[in-house]
């Protein structure tokens, strides 16, 4: 079993079929290259042969594959029978820093969880509260809020053996000024953290200084790159940042941005890190394109590092 096992974070947005039997058909339909991005067979065998055994999945992807295959334990079947396996689920705890929302948000926890479970997933990386705009900044009362709500999904998520992982986003409300108040409130034995390289790097955190700090709390990671590390306030508490009119893309394949992911890996081997990444291609004009990149990228530069 190698130290780090890859999975894709699923960017494709709505994939309209399970299986297209008429492909040649398809094809010819318009005979644009539309066919070879519609179907989940095909994207998952994708996947397979360009070595990503695992997928994760986010809440909106929900309403497509249900749908198509009728259950979580099919659609997971499926994949399995393409060599891919589901990893687990992005969730979002909105509104986790507000009191008057705390059941809620724990209720929406555990039924992520119990999603996960079906789907035979075993993480849940979770971004707490919304966009800093309109919410921040938060007083200390409400992070603490915060800690409380994820602490009580992490115990659900725990008794059923999923994993929950923080994950900040440079816009959201929990940011630069509370990120590690969060982290060191919550209880790690019940809240674990998913390090998103490019999200924390844009943030303000030096991605190496983070890791090596809480390598113990590390369940997982989103890795890509980025360009633009250390935006101002300006930028990260603006309304619906990661949307910029002027077509800035601020996510990479590896390699593409200015991230040390090889000084990364060194920290990962030194640590001893053992377990799964997600590849994001957040942004990409052609995801097939970033997963080939993606996938040199791993085996010519990070990989022999620590493999």
């Amino acid at each position: 079993m190698p130290n780090i096992r890859y999975a894709n974070m699923c960017h494709w947005k709505a994939i309209p079929y399970r299986q297209i039997e008429n492909f040649r058909d398809f094809y010819y339909e318009d005979k644009t290259n539309s066919a070879y991005y519609s179907d989940w067979d095909t994207i998952l065998k994708y996947q397979s042969a360009l070595g990503f055994p695992g997928i994760e999945i986010a809440p909106w992807d929900l309403a497509d594959i249900l749908p198509l295959f009728g259950s979580p334990e099919n659609f997971t079947a499926f994949a399995r029978d393409r060599g891919v396996e589901v990893i687990g689920m992005f969730h979002g705890a909105h509104a986790s820093h507000d009191a008057g929302h705390f059941e809620e948000v724990v209720r929406s926890g555990r039924e992520a969880v119990d999603t996960i479970v079906r789907f035979g997933g075993q993480y849940m990386n979770t971004c707490p509260t919304q966009n800093y705009c309109g919410v921040g900044p938060l007083t200390r009362e409400e992070v603490q809020q915060c800690a409380k709500a994820m602490n009580e999904i992490g115990r659900y998520a725990t008794d059923h053996g999923v994993k929950v992982g923080l994950h900040n986003e440079f816009f959201c409300a929990i940011n630069i000024e509370n990120h590690r108040e969060l982290i060191e409130s919550t209880d790690p034995r019940l809240v674990h953290y998913c390090i998103d390289t490019a999200q924390i790097s844009i943030m303000g955190e030096d991605l190496l200084t983070f890791y090596n700090d809480y390598h113990d709390r590390i369940s997982t990671f989103h890795l890509k790159d980025t360009a633009s590390s250390n935006q101002p306030d300006s930028v990260r508490y603006a309304r619906d940042p990661e949307i910029a009119d002027d077509g800035t893309r601020w996510f990479w394949e590896p390699g593409l941005g200015d991230l040390d992911l090889k000084g990364l890996y060194h920290a990962l081997k030194d640590h001893g890190f053992k377990g799964w990444m997600s590849i994001e291609y957040d942004g990409s004009p052609d995801l097939l394109a970033s997963m080939a990149l993606t996938r040199y990228h791993l085996d010519h530069e990070l990989r022999p590092i620590y493999d």
